[in-house]
């Protein structure tokens, strides 16, 4: 038992809570908050970073730098504690958004890197329910 919570939240073989090591948790939490919209949780109506509604905007330069600017502030504002942000990279796209980031998990100062992927919704190949899952690919570097 490594003492962090798996995500989503299950349960392992032996009937316990699944926990997972402290890279995986951190890895997890940066992708809740990349695929949460703002007014999603009823108790936290502010958590999330809001990616996906930039399907209702134009894809452009602009928007691009915009988008990395709500991506780095909503990662301090709600894993601020838990990471620092090395580099950071949003790729807009038609169908989807492309987050590349490095950063230093401050307990244990490690440097990881992660690319996620979150697919627009309503654009290409979302699912028959309407809205579209995040993909993430993970690499410790």
């Amino acid at each position: 038992m490594t003492g962090y919570l798996s995500f989503p939240y299950q349960i392992d073989a032996s009937g316990q809570t699944a926990t997972t090591d402290l890279a995986t948790y951190v890895q997890n939490l940066i992708l809740l908050v990349l695929e949460t919209e703002p007014g999603e949780r009823v108790n936290r109506p502010n958590f999330g970073a809001g990616l996906k509604s930039l399907v209702f905007a134009g894809m452009d330069n602009a928007l691009a730098s915009a988008a990395q600017t709500l991506v780095r502030s909503k990662l301090i504002q709600f894993l601020g504690d838990a990471i620092s942000i090395n580099t950071l990279t949003v790729t807009l796209n038609r169908e989807e958004v492309e987050v590349d980031l490095t950063y230093f998990v401050t307990h244990t100062q490690q440097l990881a890197a992660t690319t996620i992927t979150v697919s627009l919704p309503g654009i290409g190949s979302a699912p028959s329910g309407g809205a579209a899952r995040a993909r993430a690919r993970i690499c410790d570097t």
